[in-house]
């Protein structure tokens, strides 16, 4: 009997055992290069993670990395080497090496984030497997920032001629060509080194979303902001975990990924940075900052001047045995069907 009794109890440690190993999550580390309150890890990050989690029934944790562990250019080589599980960043921030999914990035693609965002993600679930351009990695979602604003330490500029020959900070290889191409000087830096160069003069503009103005705490030195209607330009960005991990993951766990992924993650940045540009425009509005928008005589000039490097993307393209052409339109019609300002229920 007591031989019997031994042998239950150790069964049941090992069936209790068993469970406690079953309820185990899977932890996932998410590399994160912004502070932790910026809208990009608090308003798309954080909530995609949380419903990512909660849909895996507990099966997968995502720990959202307190700090930086390397410059943003630097983080998807970080997921595909697996130095993080997964990770996010700005696809012009690596030159030459996403430009096919950088789509949205050529001028007057996207007028607003919502725009934006679902566009890259169609057009990218449509082609990106023949781009191949995000080797080693399974991209999750893609997005793009809300309308950037010229802003400048002095008065906005009223015209083209006055962009001539300003040093103006840009984020991304195609902002910096849109720049060049509109007579500017453009000098690329992450976000992060945005507000040292404002500050020392090192720029004399700056290409951004009105939120980072304010975030980034560049209020105080700007004087003046123009618009040039259409969507000048957006940076794309992505999200992405490493494809060995992928590969780890069980049907349940992958199946979570993929419902709150891809469009989940457009509409997130959506919300984002439109919430996001409210708060960034009231405290530039406080601070008495000149806002102004560029001549429709303008607008045509740039929009020549910027033919481009249109010209450019389908001319790699094409190198690339792509059909650019109908990528482009396939992008701009998407752009089209899930823009924010459209009438609704009008006869």
């Amino acid at each position: 009997m007591k031989t019997f009794l031994r042998l239950a109890i150790a069964g049941a440690a090992l069936a209790w055992a068993g469970v406690a190993a079953a309820q185990t999550p899977t932890t996932l580390r998410i590399g994160n290069w912004l502070p932790g309150h910026h809208l990009i890890p608090k308003g798309i990050i954080e909530p995609w993670a949380r419903a990512v989690e909660r849909e895996s029934n507990g099966t997968l944790k995502l720990e959202i990395m307190p700090s930086a562990i390397g410059r943003p250019p630097e983080y998807f080589d970080f997921v595909v080497n697996g130095v993080v599980d997964i990770g996010y960043g700005v696809s012009g921030h690596n030159p030459g090496r996403f430009t096919m999914t950088q789509v949205m990035d050529l001028p007057f693609m996207a007028p607003d984030p919502w725009a934006g965002a679902a566009a890259a993600w169609t057009t990218y679930e449509r082609y990106g497997a023949r781009y191949n351009e995000h080797r080693g990695a399974r991209v999750l979602g893609l997005w793009v920032h809300s309308e950037p604003f010229i802003f400048m330490r002095a008065a906005p500029f009223t015209s083209l001629d006055d962009l001539r020959g300003k040093k103006i900070r840009v984020g991304g290889n195609v902002t910096g060509r849109i720049m060049q191409a509109l007579g500017a000087v453009p000098v690329q830096l992450p976000p992060t080194e945005a507000q040292q160069a404002m500050a020392s003069g090192v720029a004399d503009g700056i290409t951004f979303p009105t939120e980072s103005i304010d975030f980034f705490r560049i209020t105080p030195v700007i004087k003046g902001a123009t618009r040039i209607p259409g969507g000048l330009y957006t940076d794309t960005f992505w999200l992405a975990i490493n494809e060995a991990k992928w590969a780890s993951l069980g049907a349940e766990q992958k199946r979570a990924f993929e419902k709150h992924s891809g469009m989940a993650v457009a509409l997130l940045a959506g919300w984002a940075w439109t919430n996001g540009d409210s708060v960034g425009r009231a405290a530039l509005d406080r601070n008495g900052v000149q806002f102004v928008q560029l001549a429709d005589a303008d607008v045509a000039k740039a929009r020549e001047s910027l033919k481009v490097l249109e010209e450019e993307w389908l001319a790699e393209a094409r190198k690339r045995n792509l059909p650019g052409d109908e990528i482009i339109a396939y992008a701009r019609a998407m752009a089209h069907q899930y823009r924010a300002a459209k009438p609704v229920n009008v006869p």
